[in-house]
């Protein structure tokens, strides 16, 4: 019997074939008062996996006038595995006004190997005053 190819040539399948799990998180900060950098929610990449980040989002509103103005901002940060971190998505406000509010939103894919880190974080440099924060991210992972 002539056999033609083997089964290790049968091709891989998919990255949505391959134990594909949703992963999303969110915060959401009401009144949240000055505050240094913090980090709200993060999503690191188990070993054995890949992830495909489908949305990123991030918006801040001005809640109550500070006192001393200060940068508001809420920002993505991704750290590959063994790499520098970088800043991939920021919203800033440098305005005093009740409501005043900036958004961004990422919405192409950006494929996360093990050890990659995506971070939300957000600050206040301001005196006094409040603001509203809304971080969100949604993924894809798979096996490797």
């Amino acid at each position: 019997m002539v056999r033609v190819g083997t089964p290790s040539a049968v091709a891989r399948p998919a990255w949505h074939d391959r134990s594909a799990v949703s992963r999303a998180d969110a915060y959401d900060g009401l009144a949240v008062t000055p505050h240094t950098a913090t980090e709200r929610i993060a999503y690191t990449c188990p070993a054995g996996k890949k992830a495909m980040l489908e949305l990123v989002q991030v918006r801040c509103r001005r809640n109550a006038v500070a006192t001393t103005l200060g940068i508001v901002k809420a920002y993505c940060m991704f750290t590959p595995s063994g790499g520098s971190i970088k800043e991939i998505l920021s919203a800033y406000l440098n305005d005093n006004t009740v409501n005043a509010r900036d958004a961004q939103a990422q919405g192409t894919t950006l494929v996360l190997c093990t050890g990659d880190i995506i971070s939300l974080r957000t600050y206040d440099l301001s005196t006094g005053g409040t603001c509203d924060y809304f971080l969100t991210y949604k993924l894809t992972e798979f096996d490797a």
